[in-house]
This record gives structure tokens, sequence and C-alpha cells, in this order.
């Protein structure tokens, strides 16, 4: 861990000295362009260049992979380096004095070390009431599934009782209950009274990559819902750049030559329990980026292993194009309709799993799998997959896929070429999702990306008035809705030229960096008052259509289970919410 102080003060320093152009142009060439630079995205290849750096934010987009974000941002990218490490080596570079690090920074640092202490004694806790009486169901449970008690401590399960308090209480006596709800063991009451987060659960805990515990996951015993819960986000806890069971695997990703990625816990635990060490999971969302990088430093190859129905067949599109994109290549294990990993390694043992991992799919294969039958239709359908291939890293990789397609769709090699330079989707792996037959990811709702360039762009007095009337809550984007309330938050007093400065010392998530770059390079008209406030009256008429729909939803429930009050007082707050004027 870094001696340094590489707060956000220190960052900040870091970023303001580092000339972007001149650290991007040690791998690509750039031409200016009015107040731009232009040139090849470095992270897909491309003839056309559609990579735009924009030196006085500080900012680099790429309109054809959609990779963005600032100067850090594209050091860790390229180079395949640490947050820390970057930091430091652009100081270095630009000449920048780090201190040592402050009181602050070491109260920070100390406080992970805290949380992963709780975390340490919470698993403690967790394996002794799944050996006490109260974990019989949770015992029962484990040995149903294949897991002899021998495995229970080498995999780390342990059993939360079903009770409101028993965790908080335990730990309470040595820790104050704030520390307890920031490790995420604990939920902030409605009155204020912490309860136990986990409740009548199997619990596994979750490693960084030092191997040490940053989160918890819980599978529910009987019918309670979500059937899976995890430790929400913190200070050492962050999901994109997380793997299930990477501690574990490491070693034997390298020894294999590839990685196993599968959905669900149980799923990645059975596989490590059969011998199947080189399996990791993600953590309740897809392949990310990080992931990706992650994964390229361990192995060149990736098996996918998903569910066969729809979700897992556009997840498994949708990661293979990430991954790709990250210069790996790319396999898939084809399971039977509903079978997954530990379905097969229960039933039929570790020799069953070991058949169907040494006959894995073609990405080709297994992307033209659902193409339809007829000739013309299945050209049609199938060369949308030629800006995924297209987009591969690696080029032997990118020339193998074309060819494999091409083959698939009997088309010359140079028409899916030709269609791959033409087409750039917004990211490569969409193509991917638009070519299988099930639901495309939801692009950003009309009216938010505006609102988020008006909110940067606007002055403080504007922005206030705006900040006042808006429902943050009913934004359909999540990483709208999040740097919505970082501007809130950190930048609401901002000049327009400082508030995507002051969101960059804030925003350390990779997509919120991206959306940030995307929304400040692209080229649209000039912001005017009358086009300001025409946008914003159709952004607030779009969100009290939302909230009346969702209340209209719940004057229906209340009607049916007969609570008349509680109808009537929904009626009046529709009403009200449709003579509401915003400010603007």
């Amino acid at each position: 861990m870094s001696n340094l102080d590489l707060g956000p003060a220190s960052v900040a320093r870091v970023r303001e000295a580092a000339d972007i152009v001149d650290v991007i142009s040690d791998h690509v060439t750039l031409k200016r362009r009015g107040s731009r630079w232009i040139g090849l995205c470095p992270f897909h290849q491309e003839k056309t260049p559609s990579f735009s750096v924009d030196a006085e934010r500080g900012l680099y987009y790429c309109f054809g992979c959609h990779a963005g974000g600032d100067v850090i941002r594209f050091v860790m990218e390229l180079e395949n380096l640490s947050f820390p490490e970057t930091v430091e080596s652009l100081a270095r570079r630009f000449g920048v004095q780090l201190p040592e690090a402050s009181p602050g920074a070491r109260t920070r640092r100390d406080s992970g070390e805290r949380i992963r202490g709780i975390l340490a004694e919470a698993q403690a806790w967790f394996q002794r009431q799944l050996a006490a009486p109260a974990g019989s169901a949770a015992r029962a449970e484990l040995e149903r599934r294949g897991f002899g008690r021998e495995s229970w401590t080498e995999l780390g399960f342990g059993y939360a009782p079903d009770a409101w308090r028993e965790l908080l209480e335990h730990l309470a006596t040595r820790h104050p209950e704030g520390a307890i709800l920031e490790a995420g063991l604990a939920v902030a009451g409605e009155r204020g009274n912490p309860y136990d987060r986990f409740r009548n659960r199997i619990t596994f805990p979750i490693h960084g990559s030092d191997g040490r515990i940053i989160a918890f996951g819980g599978r529910a015993l009987g019918d309670t819902e979500p059937k899976y819960l995890n430790s929400p986000e913190g200070v050492v806890f962050h999901k994109r750049s997380t793997l299930f069971m990477l501690h574990r695997a490491r070693r034997a990703m390298s020894d294999a030559g590839h990685a196993l990625v599968v959905e669900g816990y149980f799923d990645c635990l059975s596989l490590h329990r059969a011998g199947f060490t080189q399996a990791v999971a993600t953590l309740g969302t897809a392949l990310t980026t990080d992931h990706a990088r992650i994964l390229r430093r361990l192995a060149p190859k990736v098996l996918l292993c998903y569910d066969a129905d729809a979700a897992g067949r556009r997840a498994a599109a949708v990661g293979s194009g990430i991954l790709l994109e990250a210069g790996l290549e790319v396999e898939v294990i084809a399971m039977e309709p509903g079978q997954d990993p530990d379905d097969v390694i229960r039933e039929g043992g570790p020799e069953a799993f070991q058949q169907i991992l040494e006959r894995p799919s073609g990405l080709i294969d297994f992307l033209c799998a659902e193409l339809p039958e007829e000739p013309q239709q299945r050209r049609r359908a199938g060369i949308e997959l030629a800006p995924l291939v297209g987009a591969a890293r690696d080029p032997v990789t990118r020339v193998q896929l074309m060819e494999r397609l091409a083959r698939r769709l009997d088309l010359p090699v140079e028409a899916v070429r030709e269609y791959a330079r033409k087409r750039r989707p917004r990211r490569a792996a969409s193509a991917a999702a638009q070519a299988a037959p099930v639901e495309s990811a939801r692009p950003i709702p009309p009216g938010e990306a505006e609102l988020l360039r008006i909110l940067i762009e606007c002055d403080p007095g504007l922005r206030g008035s705006i900040l006042e009337d808006l429902r943050p809550e009913l934004l359909e984007s999540e990483e709208v809705r999040r740097l919505v309330e970082a501007i809130a938050e950190r930048a609401a007093n901002a000049p327009p030229g400082r508030a995507v400065q002051t969101l960059l010392e804030e925003v350390v998530d990779p997509g919120l960096s991206r959306l940030l770059a995307e929304t400040c390079l692209s080229e649209k008209p000039d912001l005017t008052e009358s086009g300001i406030r025409a946008q914003l009256r159709l952004l607030f008429q779009r969100q009290v259509r939302i909230a009346a729909r969702r209340l209209q939803r719940q004057i229906e429930a209340a009607e049916a289970r007969g609570d008349m009050d509680e109808m009537q007082r929904l009626q009046a707050e529709k009403i009200a919410l449709r003579q509401e004027k915003p400010g603007f």
C-alpha cells in the first residue's frame, strides 16, 4: 500500500499537471481539429479516426467503441495499472511532489483496515452459527447441494440466523454501530434503529485480490426474496472490479491457460469443490472492462459458461464483446436448457462437467446458433456480428473470427470486413445483443443526457433552480442519476468551466467517467436560454408522467385491498402532481 497521499487534493494536482495530449500522444498520433485533437482509437481497431481529446477539460472519448474518461483512466486502461500506480507514475512524469500520507489519508486507510477487521470477525461468527443448533437447516441445505462438511471451512460457508440484531449486538461490544453500518453488515432502520442485513441465509465471503474479505454474499433459506443478497458497495467493495473466488483462481487460470466465468455463486462454489478452481463469477453485474482487464493479466482465453435462457445468452453475447475488445480469446460452454454447472456436477460428478468443458463452442458457432434458417434472413441478421468480431484487439483472433463468420453466412470475407468498417455500434458488444434473439440494452432515455449537459454547462443560479425542482429518483438512467446526485452534492455552485473538474475529483466509477466524457465531447448545438428551458420542460413533463403512472399503480393496489383512505390520499397526490409547475 502506498505511503504517499493519494487523496482527492493530490489526485487533482496530478490531473491538472498531466498534459493529456502529451500522454495520449505516446500511443496515438493526434491531429488538431478546431479546439479538439483527433486520432485513431487505441482501444479498438479502426481506419477512420473517431477518438477525440479535449485538452482544456482533460477528457478523451471514442465515438466508435465509447471508451472515455480523463488522463488517469486512459493510463489505467491502456497500461493495465492500478489507480495508485497510475497517479504515482503521472506524478513522477510531470514533476508533482506527492506528500506523505496526511492524517486524513491515514484515517481513510485505517477506515478500510477497520472494515476488513469487522468483516473478518463477522465471518468467524457466521461460521460458529453454522455449527450451532440454529444452523441445522443451513447445514442440511449445504449437504443436499453436495457440499460435505470438509468443504465448509475451505469455502467459508456460514449461517446468518433468522433474527434482527444478533450479529449487530455481537459486534457492537467492540465496534460502534456506525462502523458496522459502514461495513455493510447492518441496515439503518426507518426510525434510526439498525438491524442485521443478512438474516436466515447461508453466507459466504467475497474476497479481494489480496485474499482478504471485502464483502459477503447470502443465499436465502426458504422463500425469502431476494434469493441472493450481496453486501452494498463501499470503501473496500466495488462489484465492477471484483470477481468472486478470484483469490483462489489465479494460479489455476495460469495453469489451465483459461479462465472459466460463470454467473451464479453456487455454480462457482460447486466448480471449486469439484476441482475446477479456474472458475470465477461476476457479482450480480455484467462483465465489465475492469473484469476483462483483470482476466487478461491471468490467462489468454476465457470460457463463458452462462445459462441457456434468453438472459444468459444475452449476457454471454455482450460479455464476449467486452472480452474481445480487451484482447482475449473467447469460447462458450453451452449448457443444456434448464441446466447449470451445479446441476451437472451434482448429477454426474466432476467427470460429467469435464466432458462439457473439453467441448466448448466456438464464439461464432454460439452467436450464430439462433440465427434464422432462411439464407437471406440469416445473412441479414448474422452480418450484425461483424462489428463485434471486427473490434477484437488481437489481430490473429480478429482475422480468424471474420473468416468463420463469413463461412457461416456464406459470404465473402471482404464483405464481412467492409461491414465491420462501416458500422461502429455504441459498443461492439451491442452487435451480439442485436443479433441474439433477446432484449437489447436500453439507451439513456430522452432528455436525460441533455439534462446532464445543461447541469454541467449552465451557471450556478439556473443549476440550483433545476436541482430544486428535479426529482432524481425518477431518472431512469442509473448513471445519469448518480452524476446528477454528484453535481448536487459537490458541484452545485461550481462555475460553468469548473463543474467538470469538480466532478472528475469525485467520480471514480469508469462508467460515470465515460458518460461524463461523452457528454462533454459530443458535437451538439450551442445551448441557448430558450433551448435549455424547452429541454427542461420536456423532461419535467416526462417525470410527471412517470410519477403519475407509479401513483396510479399504487391507487389500484389500495383499491384492490379496500384501503379507501390510502386510495384517496394517493388520488390527491396525483392531482397535486399534475398541477405542479417547474421554476425554470
